[in-house]
């Protein structure tokens, strides 16, 4: 790395190093290795807080395709600005052939809901959800990648500016403690939107065309593509509000339910329901089945920087502020200065490296903290940096060093990344730690496998996960530190 060298604090205490006598043979005198033994020279183990040169980075696009949660919604926060989430969603069979309302006689339809289960709101619950529910012009290729930046055509809304309401309670029955008949009746928060398509005429429309399709006896996966494109639920386009977006998460809350009357041979008229979903069932993700999230945010002040991928903003821009922000795609870059004084220091031998990384306090009122944060490897124009293994391209990232059996794991490995360990404190700020002793053994001996790194960035993305959120971490810049222990030769 293009890590240059500088006045660095030192701090010493004396003590035996087990690795320097490790050196010793039964040949050797330990005075002519310099150990302390009685009437010789001691051994010292020493740290050092290396600081580093801190960027806010903007990563390349987020792959939310098929993630753990759609977003919806826009938000506003004055350090980064207003982020926008649209989600597009392929539809899917969800439920067993025989309860098809093709199934059965006398079919009446009742009531047809759209249900959103969610479990993540950023902003306020207190004010509604206020969206727009349209058909995709076409369903999402099955051979195309979507990520965060693409883009979908659509019809026009078959309901606009829908209110959906975030703090409402709902009444369950709940068995007392102890027993096995009692129960009580509690209020409890009801964690689900809903929409009825038939109050509205456009969402009529589709709908009736929809059920009408169910009622054909050949109805299959091709059909319900043919009359029902898939669907996208944006922002109201007609209401700016900036109050809040919302995580749905993918089980069966989420989904498109059709109540209708039907008669079964030999037996009565009854109620039933038939439901479909949005690439997202919860039984089963057949390859085909797609839904992402698009997200875009107008950067403010003086992160406007950061408009396309790459590009990079000095800690000395915002404060001593840097960022990690997952679905925005936010990062940190980090370059360490004055490792040359560990790496011509041929009487040094390293015996930990621990990277801190401290973060401001009282910054997680809007978005909660990323949990986990991951250090890639980049060049100097901020691309991750990669490893063929085999005949597959990995991202090259700081890998832990031991498994949980003990083994040491080569830094030059990949499939096992390194996650930070967040470190509650109520004496101090929280931080995150990364080890990084046989990492940083391996660059000083220039043995990474490959090209040197010009930089670190710390990212909340791990592309293999499918994770989808918001978490955001303000890191105090000035304070990201590389803290390397180790003994040396008096």
């Amino acid at each position: 790395m293009n890590w240059p060298a500088s006045a660095i604090r030192l701090a010493s205490v004396t003590l035996l190093s087990g690795t320097l006598l490790g050196l010793t043979t039964a040949c050797e005198k330990a005075n002519d290795l310099g150990l302390e033994l009685p009437g010789t020279s001691p051994i010292n183990s020493n740290y050092r807080d290396f600081p580093v040169t801190a960027y806010t980075v903007r990563q390349q696009p987020v792959e939310t395709i098929k993630a753990d949660h759609f977003l919806v919604g826009r938000v506003a926060d004055t350090k980064v600005g207003v982020t926008t989430a649209k989600s597009f969603l392929n539809v899917q069979i969800g439920m067993p052939s025989d309860s098809l309302p093709s199934k059965y006689t006398e079919v009446k339809l009742d009531s047809v809901v759209l249900s959103l289960g969610f479990d993540q709101v950023y902003g306020t619950a207190a004010r509604p959800l206020r969206f727009d529910l349209s058909q995709l012009q076409q369903p999402l290729g099955e051979r195309t990648v979507y990520n965060s930046q693409s883009q979908v055509a659509t019809g026009s809304p078959l309901v606009s500016d829908f209110v959906g309401v975030l703090n409402r309670d709902k009444s369950v029955r709940q068995v007392v403690a102890g027993s096995t008949t009692d129960s009580v009746t509690v209020r409890v928060p009801d964690r689900v939107i809903r929409m009825r398509l038939l109050r509205y005429p456009q969402a009529a429309a589709f709908a009736n065309a929809t059920f009408a399709a169910l009622n054909e006896a050949n109805f299959d996966q091709a059909r319900l593509d043919a009359v029902v494109k898939g669907l996208a639920i944006t922002p109201a386009a007609n209401a700016q509000t900036q109050d809040n977006i919302v995580g749905f998460s993918r089980n069966y809350d989420t989904r498109l339910a059709f109540y209708f009357q039907g008669k079964a041979s030999g037996k009565t008229v009854r109620r039933h329901v038939y439901a479909i979903y949005f690439g997202n069932n919860p039984n089963q993700l057949p390859a085909d089945a797609k839904f992402f999230t698009q997200l875009s945010t107008t950067l403010a002040q003086p992160l406007s920087g950061l408009a396309t991928p790459f590009q990079q903003v000095p800690s000395s821009a915002t404060g001593e502020e840097t960022y990690l922000q997952e679905g925005v795609g936010l990062g940190t870059r980090i370059e360490f200065q004055g490792l040359d004084d560990l790496r011509n220091n041929a009487q040094l031998n390293i015996n930990r490296a621990e990277l801190r990384i401290p973060i401001k306090q009282y910054t997680n009122g809007l978005f909660p903290y990323a949990s986990n944060v991951y250090l890639q490897e980049v060049n100097a124009t901020n691309q991750i940096l990669t490893r063929t293994v085999g005949a597959t391209e990995y991202e090259r990232l700081i890998q832990i060093e031991k498994t949980a059996q003990g083994v040491a794991v080569p830094p030059t490995a990949v499939g096992s990344p390194a996650a930070a360990t967040l470190y509650p404190s109520y004496s101090e700020p929280q931080y995150y730690s990364v080890p990084l002793t046989s990492y940083l053994q391996s660059y000083l001996l220039n043995r990474l496998d490959g090209e040197l790194p010009s930089g670190l960035v710390l990212s909340p993305i791990l592309r293999s996960s499918s994770s989808l959120t918001l978490n955001r971490t303000t890191l105090d810049a000035s304070g990201i530190k590389l803290r390397v222990y180790f003994s040396q030769l008096k």
